[in-house]
């Protein structure tokens, strides 16, 4: 049987922080495997996934899909990491898709990061994304005045969240891959190790069970990861803080809030190993922990960015 021929590359989504990438990519790879919540800076480190279809009878292709962080003015350390991290991954690819929020403004900010995406690569793929949060005549008005500003490669109107137009923007990129053959595995949907991503399942439950400003000052490592005899896991999580003020707040009155937290991310991570979960979740003081190398390796990010 002849041997089908193969397409494969690199796309990244850009944007400015809740432009709805992660969401996005959870979509197009059809599994989660970012995490996605209503506060910014959710996305810390690039997340790749992997999505592979068959084009024709004689032709298959694989798109890598790389979720970047959010892109801003950072301040912080962590926060120029988390930047600089989305800026390089720019050199490695071989589309752009930049994701605007369409219930927002197409500010200057937003055009000074196109006009910078632009000195690197000389096409980019505008989508529009959560157009359902928008009525349709506002929408095309919105189209019109973004067209004046920049000649895109080609423009999508989406709904991550609900999938329209995914399969549209999934088609028109797997067409566009370079012929090359396969990077991974046909059954492989992300390269994230299950123990860094257990992890970012439980920061995603504390970005959301908590306050505005705390999930900012926390991280999540998995430190335990065994497999018992009859194929379930024991997990072992620490959630480093820098205040030891945070303590209280995360266990709540009567440990109420870690055990929700704990049961919520139990079951999710339990349905991405398919087996029985035990997790156990530690509270761990670290002052510095935003100053420790250690931090920024262990999820590919530069401490010296």
């Amino acid at each position: 049987m002849k041997k089908l021929e193969s397409k494969s590359g690199f796309v990244n989504l850009v944007g400015i922080p809740n432009s709805g990438k992660s969401t996005l990519i959870n979509r197009l790879v059809g599994k989660k495997i970012s995490i996605v919540s209503h506060k910014i800076q959710t996305t810390r480190f690039c997340i790749r996934g992997i999505c592979n279809f068959n084009l024709s009878n004689k032709l298959k292709s694989q798109i890598i899909f790389i979720d970047t962080p959010g892109i801003f003015v950072p301040k912080k350390r962590f926060e120029k990491a988390m930047v600089s991290a989305a800026w390089s991954e720019l050199n490695f690819t071989d589309k752009v898709v930049f994701i605007h929020d369409v219930s927002k403004s197409f500010d200057n900010n937003t055009r000074e990061i196109i006009n910078k995406i632009n000195l690197m690569k000389s096409k980019i793929i505008l989508v529009l994304n959560k157009i359902d949060l928008l009525p349709k005549e506002d929408l095309l008005k919105k189209i019109s005045e973004i067209k004046t500003f920049y000649n895109f490669e080609k423009i999508f109107l989406i709904s991550a969240k609900n999938g329209s137009g995914c399969d549209k923007l999934k088609l028109y990129l797997a067409n566009k891959m370079p012929i090359h053959s396969f990077f991974y595995d046909e059954n492989i949907v992300s390269d994230l190790p299950q123990s860094i991503l257990a992890a970012e399942i439980t920061r995603e439950k504390l970005l959301k069970n908590l306050n505005q400003e705390l999930p900012y000052n926390l991280t999540v490592e998995t430190e335990k990861w065994d497999i018992k005899p009859d194929d379930s896991f024991n997990i072992h999580q620490t959630i480093y803080i820098n205040k030891n003020s945070y303590k209280p707040i995360i266990l709540g009155k009567g440990g109420q809030n870690i055990k929700r937290i704990g049961i919520l991310s139990r079951k999710e991570i339990e349905k991405l190993l398919d087996a029985k979960v035990n997790l156990f979740l530690f509270i761990k003081f670290k002052k510095n922990w935003m100053e420790d190398p250690s931090k920024y390796s262990s999820i590919g990010l530069d401490y010296d960015a």
